[in-house]
């Protein structure tokens, strides 16, 4: 008859070892520490301040990071806005929102950055005369328009090398409670395209 103590001792160890396996199995959201030290960067990155020495043929060098800063709200293209996650899709025609360039190229620590790309978009304010649907009379309304400076920097020198601003004071057609200021995405994404040389797939 088999002892039970003999085989109680070899299920135990087991346990333990895959207990202990388990312990050091890695979370599947733990990022690398360069994502979180980008992350930690981009408000120094997007108030960097620089010179002008514009180039008749821009191109960029070495690894990017694009910072966003949009009426205050900074962000990185293709960083989570946590540093947990770095996206690696390609670009996708049509897309005009993140994800602008190839994400070889981008640099997943600061040590990495040759190439600056700062987009600042500010929304402004003015006025038309627009029909009250309610009312039929003629009155002055606000309604919000947004303008985009884009400025490519050589990084370790702080010098702007191509810049160019896109957006314009359009009013629209009709104004009501859905009516916003929206970005130039399209011309944001194809002037970045046009300097990288690149063009999204599909």
């Amino acid at each position: 008859m088999t002892n039970p103590k003999r085989i109680a001792l070899p299920v135990c160890l087991l346990s333990l070892l895959f207990l202990a396996g388990c312990s050091h199995t890695p979370k599947e959201d733990e990022a690398p520490k360069e994502f979180a030290a980008m992350m930690a960067k981009k408000d120094e990155l997007a108030a960097l301040a620089t010179t002008e020495k514009l180039s008749p043929k821009p191109e960029i060098k070495g690894k990017i990071a694009i910072v966003r800063d949009s009426n205050g709200s900074i962000t990185l293209d293709r960083f989570h806005d946590s540093g947990a996650a770095f996206y690696t899709d390609l670009p996708v025609a049509g897309e005009i929102y993140h994800n602008f360039l190839p994400p070889e190229l981008y640099a997943r620590n600061p040590d990495e950055i040759e190439t600056l790309i700062k987009i600042n978009c500010l929304t402004k304010k003015d006025s038309a005369l627009y029909t009250n649907s309610n009312s039929s009379k003629t009155e002055m309304m606000d309604y919000d328009y947004v303008i985009c400076d884009i400025a490519f920097v050589d990084y370790k020198t702080a010098t702007v090398f191509a810049k160019k601003q896109v957006g314009k004071n359009e009013a629209p057609n009709v104004i009501n409670k859905s009516t916003y200021g929206k970005t130039p995405g399209r011309e944001i994404a194809d002037y970045l395209q046009s300097i990288a040389g690149t063009k999204p797939a599909g």
